[in-house]
């Protein structure tokens, strides 16, 4: 039992390194092959075991949640280690019959789907995101989504485990391996090199670096402020100058509106600008776009909040927790606003908005391009920035529209819809810098398959379970 409880310990770990050190990412390929043993092996202890990994793998990825909560943590850790631990308790079922291959590739992918979209849903590392930087591999995602990378980092660790079990290659797996392989190649080569830009609008990205700590102090409002009107004035005039997430020093009301468009006619720039605005005794996490003499265009109230951290669910039964940020319990928006800049239509999403695909998919269906606000300083830099920068790349070429991300403390950015990054540095420092710049976005009008059909591949992964549950009852049947 000791060596099952190592072997699962470490192939967690080593899946989460793959999400934590980009250079590490190879490790997903072949990380799950002692789960895989462990699960062949101890056949009474499945679902403790693969609950076992799951806690090494969510708490490799995801540590750094402890500098907001380590009580938050700890839950979410527990929760998310249930996903492994069902998918160890079925795998079992599934590796004495045929075509496991196909079987425990398209098991992992349904639940990655319901971890997606159960309660809030919270998509952190599904396996294809740690894969953003293989542009030659990914481009797939415009088909079937990133659950197929998921689903061929599952195929090629059962294929690589049972080699090692049989101690022989099995060909027609090999194959089988290759063929997705080549295919991805050849498929990401030609879209790579074939889809261009139908055209292109300069943004600015705004990065002010505000210390997590200091963010809400009335002593430091004003300094703030100054350092806000700063920044701008290293940009383009004739751009959309974009503020991340509830950059603005105050809470946004009627009677103080006059700062904000005070502040827009100093800096001289059409703004995007991320603020918490208080509304009939309710706050929203909000982002505005104001015209150059700062009269407000639009505005969008953020929709998908996060638990805990901006809302208590079952508050209820849950009266004596307070939410994780200055003013209590956010308000939910109801209304998918649509922005219009220089006669192109985008949509901004806020802070962990991104990690909800079928949600990015309905708003880029009608948008030219995206905006994606966030603050990130909560979390200390990297891994999380990189981690969130990486759901990003995917959701831009899952859906062929390019995306611009101003966080807080970085990692600040533009993605093309092909996947390529061109980020806001200060030397090689990507997170924790002040800077204002702007970009040349290059922009695509052509939507995916996957933006038109969306989680159709999970449908299939769906049909090949039941597939293989029904020709396992009939086989027993006829003998």
């Amino acid at each position: 039992m000791v060596v099952s409880l190592g072997l699962a310990l470490l192939s967690g770990f080593l899946c989460g390194l793959s999400f934590c050190i980009d250079n590490l990412s190879f490790l997903v390929w072949f990380s799950f092959i002692p789960f895989f043993c462990v699960i062949n092996k101890k056949r009474k202890k499945t679902f403790f075991l693969g609950f076992v990994f799951g806690i090494s793998f969510y708490l490799t990825v995801i540590f750094w949640l402890k500098e907001v909560t380590k009580l938050g943590l700890f839950f979410l850790i527990l929760y998310l280690s249930l996903y492994p631990a069902f998918f160890s308790f079925f795998a079992l079922y599934f590796l004495k019959r045929p075509q496991k291959i196909f079987t425990l590739s398209s098991l992992w992918v349904i639940l990655e789907f319901l971890k997606e979209n159960l309660f809030s849903g919270f998509g952190w590392a599904n396996l294809g995101y740690s894969q953003y930087k293989n542009l030659y591999l990914i481009q797939v995602v415009d088909l079937f989504g990133t659950k197929f990378v998921s689903f061929f980092i599952i195929m090629v660790n059962v294929f690589l485990f049972e080699s090692i079990l049989r101690r022989k290659i099995i060909f027609k797996n090999l194959f089988l391996v290759i063929s997705i392989f080549v295919f991805s190649f050849l498929y990401s080569f030609f879209r790579l090199h074939n889809l261009e830009e139908s055209d292109i609008l300069k943004i600015s990205i705004i990065q002010p670096n505000i210390l997590q700590e200091l963010k809400w102090k009335e002593d430091y409002n004003e300094f703030i402020l100054t350092h806000l009107k700063e920044l701008p004035r290293k940009t383009d005039k004739n751009s959309l100058v974009v503020f991340p997430e509830a950059s603005w020093p105050f809470v946004l009301k009627k009677d103080n509106f006059f700062q904000l468009k005070n502040f827009i006619k100093g800096i001289d720039r059409t703004t995007l600008l991320g603020a918490v605005k208080k509304e009939n005794g309710n706050f929203y996490n909000t982002a505005l776009l104001l015209d150059k003499e700062g009269n407000l265009k639009k505005i969008y109230r953020k929709i998908n909040l996060v638990p805990f951290g901006e809302y208590v669910p079952f508050r209820k039964y849950l009266s004596f927790i307070e939410a994780i940020n200055a003013f209590g319990d956010i308000a939910k928006g109801k209304e998918e606003t649509i922005f219009s800049y220089q006669n192109r239509i985008f949509f901004v999403l806020i802070c962990f908005e991104d990690i909800f695909p079928s949600f990015v998919r309905r708003v880029s269906e009608k948008s030219d391009f995206l905006i994606s606000i966030t603050n990130d300083a909560w979390f200390k830099g990297n891994p999380q920035a990189r981690q969130h920068l990486a759901i990003l790349v995917m959701r831009a070429i899952e859906n062929r529209i390019s995306v611009v991300r101003s966080a807080n403390t970085g990692i600040s950015s533009w993605v093309s819809f092909k996947g390529e990054i061109e980020k806001l540095k200060k030397g090689k420092i990507d997170v924790f810098f002040a800077e204002g710049k702007t970009f040349k976005i290059l922009l695509n009008k052509k939507r995916s398959l996957y933006n038109k059909y969306g989680e159709i591949f999970v449908f299939l992964c769906i049909i090949l379970i039941i597939g293989n549950l029904l020709y396992g009852y009939i086989v027993e049947l006829l003998h």
